[in-house]
């Protein structure tokens, strides 16, 4: 208990001192997003021996940089829809980067994460699909409490993974910019983009080179216990059956904020 107190109060300094939050519900392809900024900082600077999932830390090494803090806001994940924070007036006076992806994916993700990393849920793909707590209907309306308050920050940037997946150079740049990091050379952005590719990203976590469990498989012989597991758009198609796919669909049409559903395709 003591020592949960003791990293709830962290948690708080951390996001006090923050300039810029870096949110996404879990397993939107956050740890991806934040390797790029961070290999972005170490070449542009020429810093090293910070752990790169902690991108804050730089901010001991470069004077100026923006304090980026990467988190869940709230751990939505292991709630229902009425438990979740509607209020985000904490974020009036700081720049919000809000990173997301199509439900459909999330949850399966969330799945194989919860059953084969985390180890907190026992049932099948398709129960959890139904599951309340922190399934896709947790995942929509966390999308939609953003959506309705994403004005409130100082700046907002939506950035999605399907359109980081497309170009990620470019999206790359519109982060830097959101940044005030405009400087960066095409070069840099370039050499990041290049070292977080997915198959780069795979040995490093089966290697454990970043001394970090958050990028470290439960056990390197089974994928499924990866983090990055797929890194696949639309891969939920090899998972998930018809009738939770067209459930899925329904909730997304029906709920989804319209500020999202431009990247949602159906035709999979």
């Amino acid at each position: 208990m003591l020592k949960k107190f003791r990293q709830q109060l962290r948690r708080k300094r951390l996001q006090r001192r923050a300039d810029v939050h870096l949110i996404s519900f879990p397993k939107c392809g956050r740890t991806w997003l934040v390797l790029l900024i961070s290999k972005v900082i170490e070449e542009h600077f020429g810093v090293s021996g910070v752990d790169p999932l902690r991108p804050y830390r730089y901010t001991r090494k470069v004077r100026g940089l923006p304090f980026i803090l990467p988190h869940h806001d709230g751990g939505p994940e292991f709630k229902r829809v009425e438990e979740l924070e509607t209020d985000k007036s904490f974020y009036a006076n700081k720049k919000v980067i809000f990173l997301v992806r199509d439900p459909r994916d999330v949850t399966v993700s969330s799945y194989y994460q919860k059953t084969k990393r985390n180890i907190n849920y026992q049932g099948s793909l398709r129960d959890y699909v139904y599951e309340p707590v922190g399934s896709v209907e947790t995942n929509i309306a966390f999308y939609n409490i953003w959506a309705q308050n994403r004005h409130v920050p100082k700046d907002f940037l939506l950035v999605t993974y399907e359109d980081l997946q497309a170009d990620t150079p470019g999206e790359l740049r519109r982060v830097l910019d959101f940044l005030g990091l405009s400087e960066v050379s095409d070069e840099v952005v370039q050499e990041a983009v290049d070292f977080c590719r997915f198959d780069n990203m795979r040995q490093l976590e089966a290697s454990n080179t970043l001394g970090s469990k958050r990028l470290a498989p439960r056990n390197k012989d089974d994928e499924a216990t990866y983090k990055t597991r797929e890194g696949r758009i639309g891969g939920f198609v090899d998972h998930l059956d018809a009738p939770e796919i067209e459930h899925i669909n329904r909730l997304i049409q029906e709920k989804l904020d319209p500020l999202y559903t431009y990247y949602i395709d159906y035709d999979y």
